[in-house]
């Protein structure tokens, strides 16, 4: 299993939720968010060397842990609903998942996600 955490625009999380749900991704966290990038940040530290405050940007945090044989599909989808080829379309980070537990009925790994 993979943890999928992905940083989006606010205006593309209908339509990847959407497009997600289509694909049967067990299930979506998100999570409104404000983050800026390293380009952004250098120009963010001059602005306060003269006084201004830096801007941080919106964005839509997204968590979900998917199996191993869905994590191509699952970026492939975000990729597409969420590129519009400018600076900050976000990022997406996949990360290992050891174990994961359904309270309810104490279904373990892929089962508890399903």
């Amino acid at each position: 299993m993979k943890l999928v955490l992905a940083f989006v625009n606010p205006e593309k999380i209908w339509e990847l939720k959407k497009r997600l749900f289509e694909i049967h991704t067990p299930g979506i966290s998100v999570d409104q968010v404000m983050g800026i990038g390293k380009p952004l940040a250098r120009m963010a530290e001059m602005m306060e060397r003269h006084g201004a405050i830096p801007k941080f940007f919106p964005k839509m945090r997204i968590e979900m842990v998917v199996p191993d044989e869905m994590i191509e599909e699952v970026l492939s989808t975000i990729q597409k609903v969420c590129y519009t080829g400018n600076s900050g379309d976000g990022k997406v980070f996949v990360l290992p998942v050891e174990e994961a537990v359904r309270i309810r009925t104490n279904e373990r790994g892929e089962a508890a996600i399903q």
